[in-house]
């Protein structure tokens, strides 16, 4: 939006103007040359976020590190010097026929190129003591002063800084052949004189600690702020892995000594319940660890739950099942639903020595995932607070699915009720 007013609200409303009203003929706010810096500084952030979201290759890494913020500062001081060098070149005698216009001719590099690369390596020690005071201010000033003592040290350092360095590093500029003028002319120190102590040099050494803090404070905050973010995001994958490691601890357990039970007296169930316990481990640790996987998938892991469970509990539990047939487009976030399903075996099943039903139904509108879970309930627990897989389950969801999720609970005539939607993806 802000490239649309700038690139094409603000030339489109300027030529308006200028062709309704005749007093504004003449008005610009930018010529050719700062539309070529908006157009340039427009291709360094495209770049800056094409490397962000592609995935990082060596060419990547290499564009990241050249748009760092250090080498970007050395880039326009050396395209400055090369800018500025070429325009003095284009003039004969420049600084002795002061003012003269921003005219740049490539051609005469290369006629006049041993001319030109004077200029260019004295400009070049410019670049090179601006660029070394940028590195002092942002590595010695704000870095190590400012972040460390507070700000009364950074500021009794800066006017140390400009007080001390000031005259010294115009004394070193002055001795350069482009500054070899008579005292009449104006040579390349901000005073335009010899004189190091003049009080336009101070000011040149303060403006440039004026605009270059800001600058370099804001890309601090930037970088800082890239490193939490990616801090927090190891965290929140840190702490999906553990609640799934939390999933399904009680049912091995009980699983585990059914299976024993069932071998001891040499049921022919006891292949059935291995093979199922089997196909729901493999998912657990191969399936379990990936960030998504088909529906269809998890879905095939919650029929093998219910059917182990039918085996475990014989005759004392009864399914009521919907499943939806539209599920093969769709991913989901491994082990979600099995926490409810569980938790209605858990606390509908295993409780009571009576026949209990549980109903299962799950529905898939558009991309609106349902899940409804009924289970009956001894009355004493409806009033316990939410267990650990419940709250496991609202901590996944909120880290997985923000703002894209609904879980509501509650109770009627001992049936305890569950109902979660999710916002799938494809």
């Amino acid at each position: 939006m802000i490239w649309l007013l700038g690139f094409i609200a603000y030339p489109a409303l300027m030529y308006t103007v200028n062709t309704v009203f005749s007093q504004f003929a003449n008005w610009h706010y930018l010529e050719l040359q700062g539309w070529i810096l908006c157009t340039g500084a427009s291709i360094i952030w495209l770049i800056s976020q094409r490397t962000i979201t592609i995935q990082k290759s060596l060419i990547t890494q290499w564009l990241s590190s050249l748009i760092s913020l250090d080498n970007v500062v050395l880039i326009i001081l050396f395209c400055w010097s090369f800018t500025i060098a070429g325009v003095l070149n284009t003039h004969d005698n420049p600084l002795l026929n002061q003012p003269f216009a921003l005219i740049f001719e490539p051609s005469k590099i290369v006629s006049q190129f041993s001319q030109f690369f004077a200029y260019f390596w004295q400009l070049s020690v410019y670049a090179v003591i601006i660029y070394g005071l940028y590195l002092f201010n942002r590595y010695i000033l704000i870095r190590h002063l400012l972040a460390t003592h507070g700000v009364f040290t950074f500021v009794a350092a800066c006017i140390i800084f400009i007080a001390v360095l000031t005259p010294l590093l115009t004394a070193i500029v002055l001795t350069l052949p482009i500054n070899d003028l008579p005292t009449s002319i104006a040579n390349l120190t901000p005073s335009g004189n010899q004189n190091i102590f003049s009080k336009y040099n101070y000011q040149f050494m303060l403006l440039f600690l004026v605009i270059s803090t800001p600058i370099i404070l804001a890309f601090e905050r930037q970088q800082q702020q890239s490193k939490f973010n990616e801090i927090a995001k190891q965290q929140v994958q840190t702490e999906l892995k553990l609640l799934q490691q939390q999933v399904n601890p009680h049912f091995l357990f009980n699983t585990l000594n059914n299976l024993y039970a069932l071998t001891l007296t040499k049921s022919d169930q006891a292949p059935q319940l291995v093979l199922h316990l089997a196909d729901l481990l493999r998912y657990t640790v191969y399936e379990g660890q990936k960030p998504s996987v088909p529906l269809a998938k998890e879905l095939d892991y919650l029929k093998n739950f219910i059917e182990l469970h039918k085996i475990r509990s014989a005759h004392q539990c009864k399914f009521n099942l919907v499943w939806p047939s539209n599920s093969e487009t769709f991913n989901i976030a491994p082990l979600l639903l099995i926490i409810i399903v569980e938790n209605a075996i858990k606390h509908g099943v295993e409780p009571s020595s009576d026949a209990a039903a549980i109903t299962i139904k799950i529905t898939i509108n558009d991309n609106i995932l349902t899940l409804y879970c009924a289970n009956p309930i001894r009355p004493k627990m409806a009033k316990n607070k939410r267990g650990i897989g419940l709250n496991n389950l609202l901590r996944r969801l909120k880290l997985l699915y923000p703002n894209k999720h609904s879980l509501t609970t509650y109770e009627q005539e001992e049936i305890w009720q569950t109902t979660l939607t999710l916002e799938l993806s494809k």
